[in-house]
């Protein structure tokens, strides 16, 4: 009883710092999810095709760079880079153009999960 009393009190006068290592997590699950959206839209973007669907990419890149960036997260900055290159990539272009622009995006979407990479 007295070592439950032990680990208790430290835990209690550890804080914030022991809760905040659990809880909230460096990202959350919304963030994650935005990010599998976008993933998934660069990699259905078809460069040989006509209308390549760069245009579906557009929005999940919004949406994920504005939730990083109301979360302050250090990641706001990639994730706007990226959006700005997808408006880019959706005004058009040759097909290694798209293909180019398509490994730039996943090279991006890459480094924020790299660096989200033992937060969670």
């Amino acid at each position: 009883m007295k070592s439950l009393l032990i680990v208790f009190s430290i835990v209690l006068l550890s804080g914030c710092s022991t809760i905040k290592k659990y809880w909230p997590r460096a990202h959350d699950p919304v963030l994650v999810e935005h990010w599998v959206t976008v993933s998934i839209a660069v990699d259905d973007v078809d460069c040989a095709a006509e209308q390549r669907g760069w245009d579906r990419v557009v929005l999940p890149a919004q949406k994920l760079w504005m939730l990083a960036d109301l979360r302050e997260d250090p990641q706001s900055e990639n994730l706007h880079g990226l959006l700005e290159h997808t408006k880019k990539m959706s005004k058009g272009g040759s097909k290694m153009f798209c293909e180019i622009g398509k490994n730039t995006a996943k090279q991006r979407l890459q480094a924020a999960r790299s660096a989200w990479d033992g937060l969670s």
